[in-house]
């Protein structure tokens, strides 16, 4: 059930097919009403709520006209958006615009409007011309809420195409994963090296039945599943990881020979998910910054920018540990080993592409030490001699003897910041 609910998910159709379906729904019970109970509460209905039958063609016509158009314009606009998100940002943000519920409410209220115009004109009989009819009442309601939001729609867009607000919700997306792996980790046991509790008879290595990303690994429901058959599963691949047809996923330790089909359970796809994937949300925001560092674009203040909320994503992973995760079931039986979190991994695969790129502009260097004194100051001792040591790769290759007196003042006022306590 939460795969389907995933595949729901990552469609732009969902949202616009909802709100088309309900306003089917509002133009049949308007059209019904109209038909057959307008007689009995036309006399407890204001008279501005009813018109004629050729005043209500009228209106639903030029309702329906502008509302394709409206809707054509917002086509054209999502596309203008999602190539400049593309070619200016990266292409891994598209997700999180044609994700946006402002995006796709927009699309389905004013598809929905359009439904509505043309279904109740084509049940427009002749037979009703001697009756009024709300249906026009009702359009023109729905027209005014469609203009509303299509002057929001212009204020979002003008917003989202900023890129100090994208990486504001790329910000936000890897924080829940954040909240998520610590969700994970309460009251469960974390150790530095995987070692099987429980003597175990079989081993049996299961192996993907697809190729893509690990999207999701529903572990609530392993666990329960482990828990009943007495098994334990250890897990050789992680969420974000590539996967071929084949390869093992995981190893399940059990007593008796273990048969039952367990991908349910995971969720493999052809691109990664930011929702579950921490390494993925801050790949996005790296990019940001190196599209920004590149001769074409050459926006330096805006790879700066990008980098300190690297620094500050990256400090507040102090509420996860990193290791190997044993989660256990009500009776504290060890039921799913995986490595969730790796803080040496995530900091290399953060920062090395910045590095590198970024080595010959000395503001780039001063901003990567500025995120990692954010990363240093909230972290324990270990990953503050962690830090202290990955520094001194973001330095490597550089020749100090040839820097600028106050490059190198500014340099080094931020590595005393750094040195770990003794």
């Amino acid at each position: 059930m939460k795969s389907f609910v995933m595949k729901i998910r990552k469609g732009i159709w969902v949202v616009p097919a909802l709100y088309s379906s309900a306003s089917l729904a509002l133009a049949i019970t308007t059209v019904s009403l109209d038909t057959y109970w307008i007689h009995k509460i036309e006399p407890f209905l204001p008279v501005m709520m009813l018109t004629s039958i050729d005043l209500a063609q009228t209106v639903l016509s030029a309702i329906a006209s502008s509302l394709l158009t409206m809707t054509t314009f917002t086509f054209s606009t999502v596309m203008v958006v999602l190539t400049t998100y593309s070619s200016q940002f990266s292409p891994r943000t598209l997700q999180n615009f044609v994700k946006d519920k402002t995006t796709m409410r927009g699309l389905g209220i004013f598809l929905g409007g359009f439904i509505y115009s043309i279904i109740s004109l084509l049940f427009m009989r002749q037979s009703l011309e001697e009756h009024l009819v709300s249906s026009a009442f009702i359009g023109v309601l729905y027209a005014i809420v469609c203009l509303a939001f299509f002057a929001y729609f212009i204020h979002h867009i003008a917003t989202s195409i900023q890129i100090s607000r994208l990486i504001e919700r790329l910000e936000e997306e890897a924080l829940k994963v954040i909240d998520y792996y610590q969700e994970i980790q309460k009251d469960q046991e974390i150790h530095p090296y995987k070692t099987i509790p429980v003597q175990y008879d079989r081993v049996r290595e299961y192996t993907s039945h697809k190729t893509g990303f690990i999207q999701y690994i529903d572990f609530s429901t392993l666990v329960n599943h482990a828990s009943q058959e007495d098994v334990l599963i250890n897990f050789e691949k992680g969420i974000g990881d590539f996967v071929k047809e084949g390869e093992t996923l995981f190893s399940i330790h059990s007593h008796q020979q273990h048969e039952k089909d367990l991908s349910p359970y995971l969720f493999i796809g052809r691109e990664r998910m930011g929702e579950y994937d921490l390494a993925y949300s801050l790949q996005k925001i790296v990019e940001i910054a190196l599209r920004a560092i590149s001769p074409g674009i050459n926006d330096p203040n805006t790879a700066r920018d990008s980098i300190k909320y690297l620094g500050l994503i990256l400090s507040e992973t102090h509420r996860i540990q990193d290791g190997v995760l044993t989660l256990h079931d009500d009776d504290r039986h060890p039921r799913v080993m995986v490595t969730l979190f790796s803080f040496n991994h995530i900091l290399y695969n953060t920062y090395y592409q910045i590095v590198h790129y970024g080595k010959g502009d000395i503001s780039v260097i001063l901003s990567i030490m500025d995120s990692l004194i954010m990363i240093d100051q909230s972290g324990n001792m270990d990953r503050k001699h962690i830090v202290y040591d990955f520094h001194k790769y973001v330095l490597h290759g550089m020749d100090m003897d040839q820097m600028q007196e106050w490059d190198l003042y500014y340099l080094n006022e931020k590595i005393k910041r750094l040195t770990p306590e003794q």
